[in-house]
């Protein structure tokens, strides 16, 4: 059995905060997600980060974990009056996000 990893590609300008994810995300890696997520929002400019993209193109698996980051990242930016979007959801998670009716809950980017 290979062992589980994720990409973590981080891109940022005055306004956005990308991160581009290759992988899986899991019990395993959803803290290094989180991780990244919470650094780049601790060093950005809370009254001009107004966008968080998540890039999950790259996504090949994603469990409750995955969403439980991706719901506290979801907040966060609320709290900062911004966004949270989830860009190019590969197959596998969107069909997670609509079991999980999060569709309706969360801006997806095609």
């Amino acid at each position: 059995m290979s062992e589980e990893h994720l990409e973590i590609d981080v891109a940022s300008d005055q306004e956005t905060l990308t991160l581009v994810l290759r992988g899986e995300v899991d019990a395993h890696t959803a803290p290094r997600l989180d991780g990244e997520i919470q650094a780049g929002l601790f060093t950005s400019d809370p009254a001009r980060l107004q966008h968080l993209v998540l890039d999950f193109s790259g996504v090949s698996f994603l469990d409750s974990s995955g969403l439980r980051v991706v719901i506290a990242a979801h907040r966060s930016m609320r709290e900062r009056d911004g966004s949270l979007v989830l860009r190019r959801p590969s197959p596998t998670v969107q069909r997670l996000l609509e079991i999980t009716q999060l569709t309706g809950e969360l801006q997806i980017e095609a």
